[in-house]
């Protein structure tokens, strides 16, 4: 993703580079890198930006907006870093005070090469003051005919902040330029990790669901989403000797061969396979158990037959996706991703109402649109050598040619009459109307319109379109446990800082600090850790006298009450309140001086 951005800004900044400095256009050239918010994604990208575009042109300075904070600040900042990296010993003596857009243009005529962009890196445009930005690039603007700024902000949200925050007077100056969205960058992610036939591992359910969330509503980080992903991977694949059946079709039969009778009992005990074998009648002979070499037949098949399902999912699940995403509303979604989230999260996708709405407003497209959006769904599958997808490439093509001739002119029914004088009951007369109403008449392409929509439901869609928690073995090639996913992922910070200290062998896994019981205090623990302890112990207000005499009591348990406290153990008590004050657990009192209270 970094080198196609950085492929186009390089051929951005050159191009302007090697055109002549245009004295009448007083535009500025201006790109905007979707990035994510505050994440490594933001810093990692401007830090590419700044060396590949360092070898176009030496002049770049970056601007963060906590040292911008008038428009004096900015142009001085600007001009003190284009001037500190010129090797003239006679500017570098320049005091930042004196750095104005006149001391600019004089030193750059004089020393440097008037074709050379500056640029100018906003990495936070969010956070600048409208008011400062708006003037700053009317300033720029203004000495465009003689310099050649280039602007390039980091927006991290979308590209439409811009025109919200600047007035048309500003935007006007500017000619934009702008990479892919993150949207468009998830999708390219997904298309080769989760959506390709090529990765036996998947994500399912509620964690992909999970990763998408955070992805979309948390960070739009991207470099995020992928260490999730290796997360979930590793809860799927770590101490389980049985994920490793989780691999390519050619290499399932090695892998089986490998398995000690452990896995394999383990193997048998997967709820998907346990119930297999206990419903299927081939399987069984009689009261006899499978042998383990009869087993492992059956579980090759199972594999191979999961691969196969597997792949002609994906392969229907985009003609779905092509067929509902250009909908009014497009109730499913635009993107693939949500097609897929709705498919594996939901018990029957067939049956949800967003389904059944799609279905609906296919029968409104006209002969045009859905021509051209069977055509997409045959580039989609034209490829396939699966003889099922083949099968239905050959039903398809048939009723795209019956729809293609089809007349859209309607055809003459012949009506009923209800004769006045017949006598019929209320339930008999709705029944005579209904029927009379399914019988009227139809065009040609309405007929063959409807057929198209009734077979890809029936025998393509309700077919297809299983979600894999349901096949047999999706436990060896699935991971969809969202709620371990989110321990790891966001993880609860208080619940683990309470562990920590109300528990420490938890985490330093040390004989010292192991507990008989939680209300126990023994004297090896940390100074923290008794302190945290104590402290749960009392109410609102907490005497600082009494907690630290109860502290000594529990450090030195031979000593009587002194007031004459050892200045060690006094610093030892004062250090952990401290930190206890530090992670938010107590503050001081305005109401007693000598007490604290209790945050918690």
């Amino acid at each position: 993703m970094f080198q196609q951005v950085m492929s186009n800004l390089e051929t951005f900044v050159s191009k302007i580079k090697s055109n002549p400095l245009n004295t009448t256009s007083y535009e500025i050239p201006t790109a905007i890198l979707l990035t994510g918010v505050n994440v490594p994604d933001h810093t990692t990208l401007f830090d590419t930006a700044i060396s590949k575009l360092s070898e176009i042109t030496s002049h770049v300075a970056m601007l963060w907006s906590k040292d911008c904070n008038n428009l004096k600040n900015i142009i001085e900042d600007t001009i003190y870093q284009f001037i500190q990296k010129s090797k003239s010993d006679d500017v570098s003596q320049l005091r930042k005070s004196q750095c104005t857009m006149r001391a600019l243009k004089e030193w750059f005529v004089e020393y440097e090469d008037p074709e050379d962009p500056l640029i100018i890196i906003l990495p936070d445009f969010e956070s600048f003051s409208t008011n400062i930005l708006h003037d700053f690039i009317l300033v720029l603007s203004s000495y465009r005919n003689t310099l050649k700024f280039v602007l390039i902000f980091g927006v991290a949200t979308t590209l439409h902040i811009v025109h919200r925050s600047l007035t048309y007077d500003v935007t006007s100056k500017l000619v934009v330029f702008h990479t892919q969205t993150q949207v468009e960058a998830l999708s390219d992610v997904l298309e080769n990790t989760v959506f390709s036939s090529k990765i036996p591992f998947k994500l399912i359910g509620r964690a992909f669901q999970l990763l998408t969330d955070i992805f979309l509503f948390y960070d739009f980080s991207v470099d995020n989403f992928l260490q999730n992903f290796k997360i979930c991977m590793i809860q799927h694949f770590y101490g389980n000797n049985i994920s490793s059946l989780c691999c390519k079709p050619k290499d399932i039969k090695e892998r089986i061969s490998e398995l000690t009778d452990e896995n394999i009992a383990n193997i048998k005990n997967l709820p998907s396979i346990a119930k297999y074998l206990k419903t299927s009648s081939k399987v069984t002979n009689g009261n006899d158990k499978l042998s383990d070499k009869e087993f492992k037949e059956l579980l090759e098949s199972l594999l191979i037959k999961f691969h196969k399902f597997m792949n002609q999912f994906l392969i229907i699940l985009r003609c779905l996706h092509c067929l509902v995403a250009p909908l009014p509303g497009a109730p499913m979604g635009k993107q693939l991703r949500e097609v897929y989230t709705k498919a594996v999260y939901t018990n029957n996708l067939t049956e949800s109402c967003e389904y059944k709405e799609c279905l609906k407003l296919l029968g409104f497209l006209s002969k045009e649109e859905l021509l051209s959006n069977l055509e997409s769904i045959i580039k989609i599958i034209e490829d396939s050598k699966d003889p099922m997808i083949k099968k239905i490439k050959t039903n398809l093509d048939s009723r795209i040619n019956a729809i293609r001739e089809a007349s859209l002119s309607a055809t003459k029914g012949s009506f009923e009459i209800i004769s006045v004088e017949e006598k019929l009951s209320r339930m008999q007369l709705k029944e005579k109307l209904l029927k009379m109403s399914q019988q009227q008449s139809r065009s040609a392409y309405k007929q063959a319109q409807h057929d198209l929509i009734d077979y890809l439901d029936r025998e393509v869609f309700s077919v297809h379109l299983v979600e894999p928690s349901r096949v047999t073995a999706h436990e060896i090639f699935c991971y969809s446990d969202g709620n371990q996913a989110k321990h790891h992922i966001r993880g609860s910070l208080r619940a683990a800082i309470h562990t920590g200290l109300n528990d420490p062998q938890m985490y330093l896994d040390c004989d010292c600090c192991k507990l008989e019981n939680d209300d126990d205090i023994p004297r090896t623990l940390p100074d923290l850790s008794i302190i945290y302890k104590l402290h749960l112990e009392s109410r609102k207000l907490i005497n600082m006298y009494d907690w630290l005499q109860a502290f000594l009591t529990i450090i030195d348990p031979q000593a009587q009450e002194q007031r004459d406290v050892d200045p060690q153990l006094q610093a030892r008590f004062t250090q952990a309140v401290a930190a206890l004050q530090f992670l938010g657990f107590i503050k001081t009192s305005r109401r007693k001086t000598d007490h604290v209270k209790r945050l918690t």
